[in-house]
């Protein structure tokens, strides 16, 4: 798969899916960033992001999803690498708990980093899942 810039292009929204769960298919886009030729620009790809904690909760490792994506020659390979290691049928639970994370149960220094990354929060104070957040925010950048 070819490198992505998101200088330029947003990431799929947080609720897309790829076998049912929601967020994989941003995620590909942001690894697909970090290939050479790629640029994450404001997204960040780190251990404690949303990313971090899907891939962490369909017991992947996500220096080997990395891997899987940089080696794809398209995006129907990486979803036959997924569909070989998790299950489906978990989708609507996963999906069910992120629909659930509010800013107001981060740590303060999370909701701080969530505030200072996400500027939407400012101008849209009825923003309080971090999904609705991600997606307010993604609208303020151009489209793929």
């Amino acid at each position: 798969m070819g490198p992505l810039d998101l200088r330029r292009y947003r990431p799929r929204a947080a609720r897309e899916t790829i076998l049912g769960y929601y967020f994989l298919p941003r995620t590909i886009d942001k690894l697909r960033a970090e290939l050479p030729g790629g640029n994450l620009g404001e997204y960040l790809n780190h251990d404690r992001g949303f990313s971090a904690y899907v891939v962490r909760r369909l017991g992947l490792d996500m220096d080997e999803f990395r891997t899987a994506v940089a080696q794809a020659p398209d995006e129907t390979a990486v979803v036959a690498w997924l569909a070989q290691r998790i299950d489906p049928d978990g989708a609507t639970v996963l999906n069910a708990k992120l629909e659930t994370f509010v800013a107001d149960r981060m740590t303060p220094e999370d909701q701080a980093l969530l505030r200072q990354r996400h500027p939407v929060m400012a101008d849209r104070p009825e923003l309080v899942k971090i999904l609705d957040i991600l997606e307010a925010e993604d609208l303020r950048r151009p489209e793929p």
